[in-house]
């Protein structure tokens, strides 16, 4: 509960006290307050030698006196140990001065809301009856104190609630137009109309220097008129000292330094002005100054005001000149950036990943590598023959298949030749019968008997000479000493062939050629003649050399691409080879640079496409 201070028992109050007490009634400030209290509790205890109050500085860092009595002097810090120990354990705290002898110390804390707010120090001469009632007037007493240090917190929340409000108010104009210059201009007109400004102006920072980009009550002003370059001068020497600058008119206060504000006050006649710089990462971003006919000096509500509002205006500025810049403008600044992280302090791994990449870059601009042509190879006969059907009819024998050895005359095939030995039977009849009536009419002199039965037996002769080749080609023999590349009739025994069907094809042993399979897009790379290497798929320990020889001039088309055919021959035939293995062919085509091995393929694409669109 709260104590009012306790006067002395006797029928008449001295003058001290009701002097004290009369302040302590009139006190209109903490100061004054904290002062009279202090009065009235000495008036009541004269033992008292010295006595201060602290309370808690403006950053919450230490505790400053806010009244001390009966004036502040060094012996006052002798106080300190006791006022430490009456913070820390939050408790009265009793206890005698080390020097001089004789002194006690009395130290109570001040709490507000289980917070310690400030504290009560006492320096006192030893008297053990009046020690008593001292705490108790001390416990009583110090209640007044709380009061005050509560009624002093509550009015600072709600000014800064107040001013929250304001500055909110004010921000929410800064983002309200879809346009930040309509909106500064907005922002311009409220700031002169909550200050009770003459003018407000507000700079933004372009290219290092802060250019006038709004005046309250002008949509629009002639940038390189006089006023307008004293603006900007005033408002780059505020950016330039990194602080608010306050400045009145000459006749008004005593000339101080601010040269460019001074200058701009006799240009336009206003009795004070403040430029408050805007900064966002310790980098002036924008500058706003307001200006006062009349010379009263901001109040330091007021710049509290200020100095919110430039705290969160900061970001707005700096979200919105980003939003707004162009594409060549972003561009520019991208480049800026990373130029001052390059060579500027600090930022090693953009100096480690720059030079990487320099180097990589001049090993594709400078260093030759050979280039190669690569393309998919399969290998074929130098000259690949075909055992077709010779004649219609059924199959009775199979004796090869691919991938065997053959030698030359021997059999690969046999057809069924009963029919033929049947139909050459019936042919060789009718020949000795058309023999017998030849013999009889040319005894009987029947020259037309002669000439058709003549006729009938070259026929019949035709028709045995037509079988008697039949029957010798009944077996498929090999041409040549070689290997069988294709075909397997192994499973096909009993079946009908028609002629000329293809059964097996062979290809001579140790003569083959390669054939290169090269995408159209590297064919302009190949000329006959050039050198390379050959890899079989089942031979990829031993790369083979080999000559091109002969390039196809006419394109198949393969999985969505176009391939020329390329012939080229082994510097050096090998035992291993043969026909049909297919495997990865690389065709020698100079030394190039790294950069052209490795991007003319995306260049050629790009040229392409720029030259389909027309460009």
């Amino acid at each position: 509960m709260n104590a009012l201070p306790v006067l002395p028992d006797s029928s008449a109050p001295t003058p001290l006290l009701v002097d004290g007490w009369s302040r302590f009634v009139a006190a209109r400030t903490s100061a004054e307050f904290c002062d009279a209290w202090l009065t009235v509790l000495r008036d009541k205890f004269p033992l008292i030698v010295q006595a201060a109050i602290l309370v808690e500085s403006s950053d919450g860092q230490n505790y400053v006196p806010i009244a001390v009595w009966p004036q502040a002097n060094s012996d006052m810090a002798r106080m300190g140990e006791a006022v430490q120990r009456a913070l820390t354990d939050r408790r009265v705290v009793v206890q005698p001065c080390a020097e001089p002898a004789g002194l006690w110390h009395v130290a109570a804390p001040l709490a507000v809301h289980d917070r310690i707010a400030g504290s009560v120090v006492l320096e006192l001469t030893a008297n053990d009856e009046m020690l008593p009632g001292l705490l108790r007037e001390l416990h009583w007493g110090s209640a007044w104190l709380s009061n005050l240090f509560i009624r002093r917190e509550h009015d600072a929340a709600l000014a800064a609630s107040v001013r929250s409000l304001g500055v909110l108010e004010a921000i929410a104009i800064a983002l309200r137009h879809e346009r930040f210059q309509q909106a500064l201009f907005d922002l311009s007109n409220e700031l002169r109309r909550r200050f009770a400004g003459m003018r407000v102006a507000i700079g933004l920072m372009r290219h290092g220097e802060v250019k006038l980009t709004a005046l309250s009550e002008a949509a629009t002003f002639e940038k390189s008129s006089p006023l307008v370059q004293a603006y900007s001068a005033a408002m780059n020497e505020a950016c330039d000292l990194a602080q608010p600058v306050e400045a009145a008119a000459p006749e008004h206060d005593a000339p101080d330094s601010f040269r460019a504000h001074t200058a701009l006050l006799q240009r336009t006649g206003a009795g004070r002005l403040l430029s408050l710089p805007i900064t966002q990462q310790a980098k002036c971003i924008a500058v706003v100054t307001i200006e006062r006919e009349a010379p009263a000096p901001f109040g330091e509500e007021e710049r509290k005001w200020l100095e919110t509002f430039g705290a969160l205006l900061a970001p707005v500025i700096a979200q919105r000149v980003d939003a707004e810049r162009g594409s060549w403008q972003r561009l520019r600044d991208e480049g800026r950036r990373f130029l001052a992280a390059l060579l500027g302090p600090r930022h090693l791994l953009w100096k480690a990943g720059a030079l990487a990449a320099a180097l990589v870059l001049a090993l594709l601009v400078f260093l030759p590598v050979s280039y190669r042509v690569s393309a998919k190879t399969v290998t074929e006969g130098e000259t690949q023959r075909v055992a077709a059907a010779p004649f219609e009819g059924f199959l009775a024998a199979s004796f090869v298949r691919a991938g065997d050895i053959v030698a030359k005359g021997q059999p690969l095939a046999q057809l069924d030749d009963h029919d033929l030995r049947v139909e050459r039977a019936k042919w060789a009849s009718e020949r000795d019968q058309y023999d017998n009536k030849l013999r009889e009419a040319m005894a009987g002199h029947d020259q037309t008997a002669m000439q058709v039965v003549g006729a009938q037996l070259r026929e019949a002769q035709a028709q045995l000479d037509l079988l008697d080749d039949k029957l010798s080609r009944v077996k498929l023999l090999a041409p040549y000493d070689g290997v069988v590349v294709t075909g397997d009739l192994s499973q096909q025994v009993g079946t009908p062939v028609e002629a000329g069907k293809k059964l097996f094809e062979i290809a001579p042993l140790h003569s083959y050629r390669i054939i290169l399979q090269v995408d159209e897009r590297d064919i302009g790379q190949v000329r006959a003649g050039q050198s390379g290497e050959l890899v079989m798929t089942g031979l990829a320990g031993e790369p083979m050399p080999f000559t091109i020889a002969k390039i196809m001039p006419v394109a198949t088309a393969q999985d969505g691409h176009n391939f020329y055919r390329v012939e080229a021959r082994l510097k050096q035939d090998s035992p291993l080879l043969l026909p049909g293995m297919e495997g990865i062919g690389k065709i020698g085509a100079g030394d190039r640079k790294l950069g052209w091995v490795l991007l003319h393929s995306l260049f050629d694409w790009l040229r392409l496409n720029l030259w389909s669109w027309g460009l």
